[in-house]
């Protein structure tokens, strides 16, 4: 999932350093054990070469192959088929870090950071069983911005629909709470026990992997 808004086309996502990744996958452990040993959607060419280009992509900053990992996503959507709720709900229940994406506001905050604060990582754990989430976008001194909300399931397209309720912004030790209230959703197109390739409501491309899947 990540942080967006329709309206004012802002974003945010979660994990990069690798001590931080593997605490914050440890949120939602104990939902995200037993992953199904053999995953419903079918790992093919296309997916082997999405994830070698995310890695190589600079979690989305080198864009020079973005097109062709577009074309690749969208044929995983055209040939996607739904995997109904519970195996859903076991694919994608836990922490995820963003690998590449083509959504701008997370682009810019990884480029440019946040108050002087040099950019870390972006993702999200998402609670699949309590139908609930957090999103951060999290930088070198401890700094974030995060958001909190709900989701809902519409299995028929591998979605996951999510809505905002609160936005923070942790700064120097303080947090500064910040109204919010948006929404969307992402297709899951793929996902397995490493990694997740998903569409959201906007249009942006996003790939994902585990907490304790190496970046490169």
């Amino acid at each position: 999932l990540i942080f967006q808004e329709r309206r004012h086309r802002s974003v945010l996502r979660m994990p990069t350093t690798v001590s931080r990744e593997v605490m914050a996958g440890s949120l939602f452990e104990g939902f995200a054990g037993g992953l199904l040993s053999k995953p419903p959607f079918m790992s093919n060419g296309r997916v082997t070469q999405l994830i070698k280009l995310a890695k190589q992509s600079d979690r989305g900053r080198i864009s020079q192959r973005n097109e062709e990992m577009k074309r690749l996503v969208d044929e995983l959507r055209a040939s996607m088929q739904p995997i109904g709720e519970e195996k859903l709900k076991k694919l994608v229940n836990g922490s995820w870090v963003e690998m590449w994406t083509t959504e701008e506001a997370v682009l810019s905050l990884a480029n440019k950071g946040f108050l002087g604060s040099t950019f870390d990582y972006a993702g999200g754990s998402i609670n699949m069983y309590e139908d609930k989430f957090t999103n951060i976008v999290a930088f070198q001194n401890g700094n974030s911005i995060e958001a909190d909300g709900v989701i809902k399931i519409d299995e028929e397209n591998n979605r996951v629909s999510f809505r905002f309720n609160i936005a923070k912004i942790k700064i120097g030790g303080f947090t500064i709470p910040l109204p919010f209230s948006a929404g969307g959703f992402i297709d899951n197109v793929y996902a397995d026990e490493k990694y997740r390739i998903g569409i959201d409501s906007r249009g942006d491309y996003r790939v994902y992997r585990r907490p304790n899947v190496p970046a490169n």
